[in-house]
């Protein structure tokens, strides 16, 4: 009786731990600023787009480091998109800068995207060598944005649930960055978020590679009296040069 009740007591500790080191976001497309031509739906979480020319939309969430970052995962559905359709995060200078999003996300020294027919990924402004893959209408996508390690994780996911088709890795992300999508001119255009939530890092970084002579942890004993500190191998060898000269002569 004591041994279950126990049990469940630990079980309540290990849920509610997990629940304040995940938690949900509501996540949606900012309506604060739009992109020429740009639709976001009633619930905010559809943005669209069906016109002539570039243009770009982001989310109503700045993902931040600093003292206290979180990982970031953003769940994505690219319910139709065209060639050059641009899915990922803009840093907040793109938000500050002068400019009506008329551009292309793929030219913007502010942003790090995936062009949907080939999954080419483009730099701040410029065409990289790494790729993911294509990602047709109907593509789901993991965001992952680990704002400790300032990296990105883009997963393309299967129809199974658990099962990831392929990933990619970015690092070198913006400090402060919100999620993107990029329109090209032409055909219908549209991305949805399914859902948000951040979770506390699973490593701790102490900010230090190397220690110094003021961390405790690296105090120098001192030897005991009369004892003698062991010689290196080059002291050593010295002193057999030494002592072999002295008989020499």
């Amino acid at each position: 009786m004591l041994q279950a009740a126990a049990l469940a007591a630990a079980s309540d500790e290990s849920t509610t731990s997990s629940r304040l080191e995940r938690q949900d976001h509501p996540l949606q497309w900012t309506t604060e600023k739009l992109g020429p031509a740009v639709n976001v739906s009633g619930d905010g979480k559809m943005v669209s787009r069906q016109a002539s020319g570039w243009s770009a939309q982001v989310s109503d969430t700045w993902f931040r480091g600093g003292r206290k970052p979180l990982v970031w995962t953003t769940a994505l559905s690219l319910d139709e998109v065209q060639s050059d359709t641009m899915i990922g995060i803009v840093g907040r200078n793109y938000w500050s800068g002068a400019g009506d999003w008329s551009g292309s996300l793929a030219a913007s020294p502010h942003a790090i995207v995936l062009r949907c027919s080939d999954g080419r990924i483009f730099l701040k402004g410029k065409e990289s060598t790494f790729m993911l893959c294509p990602l047709p209408s109907g593509s789901r996508l993991n965001l992952i944005v680990d704002m400790q390690v300032q990296e990105m994780t883009v997963e393309l996911l299967g129809n199974s649930p658990g099962v990831v088709l392929s990933s990619i890795n970015i690092d070198g992300i913006p400090a402060e960055l919100a999620l993107a999508v990029g329109f090209s001119s032409g055909g219908a255009q549209s991305v949805r978020i399914v859902g948000c939530a951040s979770e506390k890092p699973e490593m701790k970084l102490l900010g230090k590679l190397r220690k110094d002579l003021w961390d405790d942890d690296n105090i120098q004993e001192p030897l005991p009296l009369n004892q003698k500190k062991e010689r290196g191998a080059l002291q050593a060898h010295l002193h057999e040069v030494a002592i072999a000269e002295s008989m020499e002569q």
